[in-house]
């Protein structure tokens, strides 16, 4: 166990995504997402992918720069949770090139963020609409578009940037990719939990 390390997760939040427009309209997943509201050092994904007979469960560690990858029952049942490989976190090309990030305001806690390739650019390359909630604590900024952490990173930037502080989180979110592609993800349902993981890399498949 030399190699072991624990993690607490005090949260989790259910992402309801779906397509609203595309070639797979009307399709959902189900995700789950886990945290720490405490610290942002690490964080967890639980997905559900269309074939597969189990979820796939993947924990970032920031810190150790590693992506540990699990197997997990369709119930998300812990007992069942089997390590398979860890790699390192990858850096990845973006996908999209952006050098604009505008921010409206459209009543409430309600945004439009439109993404633009150059900064005088006229046509947006990427649009979404944002509900957020305010909190207690500053939520981690979960990666919910099939896009780079960089891109993201960008968009909760200039998002934050039109907020009193950091401690809202996103409980819906519109995103256009401009591609005829519309994706739905409802984030609406959390709930408090007190998980703990041990992770041991001489345990790997």
């Amino acid at each position: 166990m030399l190699f072991s390390q624990e993690y607490h997760f005090d949260y989790k939040c259910y992402d309801v995504e779906t397509q609203i427009k595309g070639g797979y309209k009307g399709s959902k997943r189900n995700n789950i997402i886990y945290f720490n509201s405490e610290k942002k050092d690490f964080i967890a994904y639980d997905y559900s992918f269309s074939g597969e007979d189990e979820r796939t469960f993947l924990l970032d560690d920031y810190v150790k720069n590693k992506l540990y990858t699990y197997s997990i029952n369709q119930n998300s049942n812990f007992s069942s949770l089997t390590l398979k490989k860890v790699f390192p976190i990858k850096v990845y090309q973006d996908e999209i090139k952006i050098e604009r990030v505008e921010v409206e305001n459209n009543g409430g806690n309600l945004y439009t963020v439109k993404t633009y390739p150059k900064n005088k650019s006229k046509k947006a390359n990427l649009e979404l609409k944002i509900l957020v909630e305010k909190i207690g604590f500053s939520a981690p900024r979960i990666l919910f578009m099939d896009l780079t952490p960089n891109i993201h990173s960008k968009i909760y930037n200039a998002l934050f940037s039109k907020l009193d502080s950091d401690n809202y989180r996103i409980i819906h979110v519109e995103t256009d990719y401009k591609k005829g592609v519309i994706m739905e993800d409802d984030f609406s349902k959390c709930e408090k939990i007190n998980l703990k993981i041990l992770t041991d890399e001489n345990s790997v498949l």
